[in-house]
């Protein structure tokens, strides 16, 4: 029945599992090209060797059922939610509950081409620092609808970010969290975050570790001049990014009918697709473990969700029409900064833009995926947000 959340234990079968691996070990990679073979500064793209290298890795070290016990090893849920327009929905989350009567409840967002493992790492620390008894927050960490182990609005409906949000938003009034709670995310969660701040009352708070700034969001001369080398530097990444990087979000938007199905075809086809982003947009001095790239990809492939996903990619047309989204300027607004995410906006600009901004921190490491390369920075910077919300915000509740 809707808003009865129930204990959820993730297991693939052994049949679907062999499947998996029969899939890949037959999966055909293309023949050597100029462009496979000349990719050290990404921009043509994955080499084939780096796609060779992880096809004999997912085959003879990856092991798919020590994944599982990393998910199993905190509390998961399903829960069906009623939505007025697409009925049931399904949505799984991870979660910690507080026994606190003050805890803060904190709904962490993942993005594309991520999933709810990108916060796993955050709710590790958060286990080893707390105890049930002592953790200041409700940790809720869902898997969006058409994400991962969600479900969504069926095949008769265009799910949007605007149905995407309302659906979390419901998330959390089901939880009991409806009266007051923070939305924390990056990339497409951010976005998902910045319609809760504004549409839904019980959105207390918002904090970012992606931003970009809406039509007419103009920072002054003097601001504008007032950037450190670093942000400098971030500035020229970004913009060269939004010249050659770009491209995979118009095929989404513009064809996600086509590009889904051909993706969906094996699960190379899949890594070389999503496992480009897990090397483009991540702190290239810390790369990422293949084996982390792996798992994301594998639960990709286990619940489709790939041709699902989509919907986020309608963000690039609002970019390209000159679209503003919504964002907060009156809840507090906080931001973190990681130097090789693509969207930046600096401090002196969110300063100035921003009169809600209580909080920005910058990183010298890391990239898109704050949660998953930095984990304990983005979980300092959340808790130091939080304290401050607590004080301003819940106040006299």
């Amino acid at each position: 029945m809707p808003g009865t959340p129930e204990l959820f234990t993730l297991h693939v079968t052994d049949s679907e599992l062999t499947e998996f691996l029969d899939l890949v070990r037959l999966s055909k990679i293309g023949p050597s090209t100029y462009w496979n073979q000349h990719t050290d500064d990404g921009r043509f793209g994955i080499s084939r060797e780096w796609l060779v290298n992880a096809k004999e890795t997912w085959l003879s070290e990856f092991n798919w059922r020590a994944h599982e016990d990393a998910i199993n090893s905190v509390p998961n849920f399903k829960i069906n939610l009623r939505d007025p327009e697409a009925g049931e929905v399904s949505i799984h989350f991870a979660a910690l509950f507080s026994k606190r009567d003050d805890a803060v409840p904190i709904l962490f967002l993942h993005g594309y081409p991520g999933s709810f493992l990108e916060f796993l790492p955050m709710m590790q620390l958060l286990a080893q620092k707390y105890t049930p008894e002592t953790l200041p927050y409700h940790v809720i960490v869902p898997s969006l609808p058409d994400y991962g182990l969600s479900g969504g609005v069926g095949d008769q409906l265009e799910m949007s970010i605007e149905r995407a949000a309302r659906i979390m938003n419901q998330l959390m009034v089901e939880l009991g969290f409806g009266d007051g709670y923070v939305a924390q995310g990056g990339d497409l969660g951010s976005m998902l975050a910045r319609i809760l701040s504004v549409e839904y009352e019980g959105c207390k708070a918002l904090h970012v570790n992606m931003l970009h700034l809406n039509p007419g969001e103009t920072p002054s001369p003097a601001a504008s001049n007032n950037l450190s080398r670093d942000e400098e530097e971030h500035i020229k990444r970004s913009n060269a990014w939004q010249q050659t990087g770009f491209a995979y979000a118009l095929e989404h938007a513009t064809r996600p009918s086509t590009i889904g199905l051909v993706i969906s075809t094996n699960p190379l086809a899949l890594l070389g697709w999503i496992g480009e982003k897990y090397l483009e947009w991540t702190d290239p001095r810390h790369p990422l473990p293949l084996d982390t790239i792996l798992a994301t990809v594998t639960l990709y492939w286990f619940t489709s969700t790939f041709p699902r996903s989509l919907y986020h990619a309608s963000l690039a047309k609002n970019v390209l029409a000159g679209i503003p989204h919504p964002i907060t300027k009156s809840k507090p607004l906080g931001y973190s900064v990681f130097p090789y995410d693509m969207a930046f906006v600096p401090r002196a600009w969110a300063r100035e833009l921003y009169g809600n901004l209580v909080a920005y921190q910058r990183h010298e490491q890391g990239g898109h995926f704050g949660a998953l390369e930095q984990p304990a920075a983005l979980l300092s910077d959340v808790e130091e947000f939080v304290g401050m919300v607590r004080d301003n915000v819940w106040k006299g509740q």
